[in-house]
């Protein structure tokens, strides 16, 4: 799979065909994840993903949204999300940062055996789960995302109208 193959699949629409639960659950393997889950399919029907969301309850800045590409020849996190936490990428520059900050996927990582561990840059496109959620949703194309997240633009707006 090469980079232009990783962007394809990120900027094709998409849309959800498994709609997320109506709640947040805990997440099994710690009392302070929430988390839920959907998937979509590209317009066309060729390709499916899963889009995985994931918050800490006592520490709003660390969170996880990502989007799984589901290829013949398995699953990959081609693009995630995260909130702020310490992180050194493996691959390309080896930065270090503790910030928000964005992953996705490189081909070389797909024969190299890093992919598990994908390298990140920096963001300002966010500082809350609601900014990134926002964020993710439309730069993964994702478009029929309102019908889900009915609330999302209002809550965002309203960060901005509160000077956050």
């Amino acid at each position: 799979m090469k980079n232009d193959i990783i962007k394809f699949l990120l900027d094709c629409p998409k849309v959800v065909t498994v709609k997320p639960k109506r709640y947040v659950y805990q997440d099994q393997r710690s009392n302070y994840t929430m988390r839920n889950e959907f998937a979509c399919v590209s317009l066309n029907g060729e390709h499916k993903f899963e889009v995985f969301m994931r918050f800490n309850t006592e520490l709003s800045f660390v969170f996880s949204i990502g989007l799984v590409y589901h290829s013949k020849e398995g699953d990959i996190t081609i693009a995630r999300y995260n909130g702020k936490h310490n992180h050194k990428n493996k691959v390309a520059d080896h930065d270090e940062f503790s910030d928000f900050h964005i992953h996705m996927l490189y081909d070389i990582q797909l024969t190299d055996d890093t992919a598990d561990s994908i390298d990140a840059k920096e963001t300002d496109k966010y500082i809350t789960y609601d900014e990134a959620l926002f964020a993710f949703l439309n730069d993964c194309n994702i478009q029929n995302w309102q019908t889900y997240f009915p609330d999302l633009e209002n809550k965002i707006n309203q960060l901005k109208i509160e000077g956050v």
